[in-house]
């Protein structure tokens, strides 16, 4: 019954076809829609588009796949096709996210304010074009969803928007990288052990409370873990203080005369935890997160869950492709004396520049950084 209804309409097929002939210039479209390696590549595209111009990219999925184990998965993604061709605009993109009946849907130049509009008009008018092609039953089985970039805040990421880093093998490089995290966390646990012995000590005469302290932090492509550190603060507080100056910071709203980002004289601070943090001391437990493969020994700083809220589009890419680490460009070049902004564009910089070399260098730059302390508070 469906592949007669789709013949019958065959002349929506011919239109959309032609449509799509006249817009395809050089590249081969497959079932009339762009094959995956070339919508990956516009899906990119459009995502840096759409950080510089800090307007919001969507794009439409549409999920057949369910009805490809029934129909045939070339049938259905050939629907797909003629279906979504026939009410979109010409600057849209449209091509296949994954094999298996998967199509996207790149809907450009939409406005922050008729995002929501734009769903809904979309979903109609498609769900009334894959009807005249199907029948409104099997029409119903695909499931139109809608992802938004950036999205909504806090630390979860679509990766939709970031498929060059969908399915990616690890290289020579990242296996090599993976073997020094493990021998520098190993050789780092028996160099600092006597610290490791003595400041528990001291945290307990310190204060009350426990000597570790565990924070869920925002990793790799925005896997959250839980990141260990030694405790440097009291009990029971309250984190208010921290989220404004976070949010403040992100604005560049804080920044002192001295050009200084950190809460100074932070209440909440132990007298022992003052000088754990200005020498990142509080830090050395993290070995254990790197030896779990949380954390890398050189990689961007882990954010908390609400300091990723107030991230713009581009300023997320600090977190994509690579583990947060112990270490990075920020910890040896002022740490809290730079801005935001600044902090970003640094790890940004090491993610586009990695190699093994530079992450020697950092690690070799990192103990005279503690011992400095600079922009340490």
């Amino acid at each position: 019954m469906t592949r007669s209804v789709w013949k019958n309409n065959s002349w929506l097929r011919k239109l959309a076809r032609h449509r799509r002939h006249l817009s395809a210039g050089p590249v081969s479209m497959e079932h009339g829609l762009y094959p995956i390696q070339f919508f990956r590549e516009r899906l990119i595209q459009e995502r840096r588009r759409a950080e510089r111009s800090q307007r919001p990219l969507l794009v439409m999925v549409l999920d057949a796949e369910r009805l490809a184990l029934v129909e045939g998965e070339e049938h259905v993604t050939d629907t797909l096709g003629d279906g979504v061709h026939t009410v979109l605009r010409g600057t849209d993109i449209c091509g296949v996210l994954k094999e298996g009946a998967l199509v996207g849907v790149i809907l450009t130049e939409i406005e922050p304010e008729k995002v929501e509009a734009a769903k809904r008009i979309v979903t109609h008018k498609t769900r009334e074009s894959l009807a005249s092609l199907l029948s409104a039953d099997l029409a119903n089985r695909v499931v139109i969803s809608f992802r938004v970039y950036p999205g909504p805040g806090g630390g979860d990421i679509d990766m939709t928007f970031y498929p060059e880093l969908i399915d990616r093998r690890w290289s020579g490089g990242e296996l090599v990288k993976r073997s020094i995290d493990i021998l520098g966390s190993i050789v780092g646990l028996i160099l600092f052990s006597p610290l490791m012995t003595l400041l528990p000590v001291l945290i307990k005469i310190g204060s009350k409370g426990p000597v570790f302290f565990t924070q869920e932090r925002i990793g790799r492509n925005g896997r959250k873990f839980k990141m260990l550190k030694f405790r440097s603060m009291y009990l029971d507080n309250d984190d208010v203080i921290h989220r404004e100056y976070v949010k403040q910071l992100i604005k560049g709203e804080n920044c002192g005369a001295d050009g200084i980002f950190k809460i100074r004289s932070d209440p909440r601070v132990t007298p022992v935890g003052r000088y754990l943090r200005k020498y990142s001391l509080d830090e050395l437990p993290q070995f254990f997160n790197v030896l779990k493969g949380d954390m890398s020994l050189v990689g961007p700083r882990p954010p908390i869950r609400y300091e990723v809220e107030h991230y713009q589009g581009w300023q997320r890419n600090r977190l994509m492709g690579k583990k947060p680490g112990i270490t990075g460009l920020w910890q040896i070049t002022g740490r809290s004396s730079t801005s935001f902004e600044e902090m970003v564009r640094l790890d940004l910089r090491y993610l586009h520049g990695w190699s093994i070399r530079l992450d020697l260098k950092i690690i070799l730059r990192t103990p005279a950084a503690m011992l400095k302390a600079k922009g340490a508070y």
